[in-house]
């Protein structure tokens, strides 16, 4: 895609339908990171129009600072840097912020995956450029990973992870408010 026009920020209702997928992985050195797959939903029961899933995903990728990687050969290692674009907050909410938007995507996750984001302080998040469904298994969402690695068909990007102080204090305190 080879417009002139720089790629607008998401709108509110793509941030409400993106699809996310997270998950912990290794480096071939032992390090452990957490990837965080972002997506454009595949409608259930309507076509699509391909163009214009990749001119709002190209927007998603540039207001997450994500820059073309491929991520099969170079283990995330050419993704940019891109701040503080994840944070964590009291019970452990997840939100994705975005460059020109004051709407946040929330990510729906488990406590143990927020404490473990928060020891590592960064996040590598990967914008898909196709659309992908919701309910795809664990195969489907490698081989989207692996041909979107190999076709240039995904941004990266490096992101530091802000813990609020709330969240902070209830890690390093559990069970100090009494109990549920």
């Amino acid at each position: 895609m080879s417009g002139a026009l720089a790629p607008s920020p998401p709108t509110p209702g793509l941030i409400a339908q993106l699809n996310v997928r997270t998950w912990l992985d290794h480096t071939v050195d032992g390090r452990v990171f957490a990837p965080m797959l972002i997506t454009y939903p595949a409608p259930q029961f309507e076509d699509v129009d391909p163009a214009e899933v990749e001119r709002q995903m190209r927007g998603v990728a540039a207001s997450l600072g994500a820059v073309p990687a491929e991520l099969g050969t170079s283990n995330g290692e050419s993704a940019a840097a891109a701040g503080e674009r994840v944070s964590i907050h009291q019970g452990g909410a997840i939100l994705v912020h975005f460059e020109g938007s004051r709407y946040a995507l929330r990510v729906l996750k488990s406590a143990r995956w927020a404490g473990v984001i928060a020891n590592l302080g960064h996040v590598l998040l990967a914008v898909g450029l196709d659309e992908l469904s919701g309910v795809a298994s664990r195969a489907e969402v490698d081989e989207y990973i692996e041909h979107a690695g190999r076709t240039g068909r995904i941004h990266a990007a490096v992101a530091d992870v802000a813990v609020s102080p709330r969240h902070a204090r209830r890690a390093i305190l559990p069970g100090s408010d009494g109990g549920r």
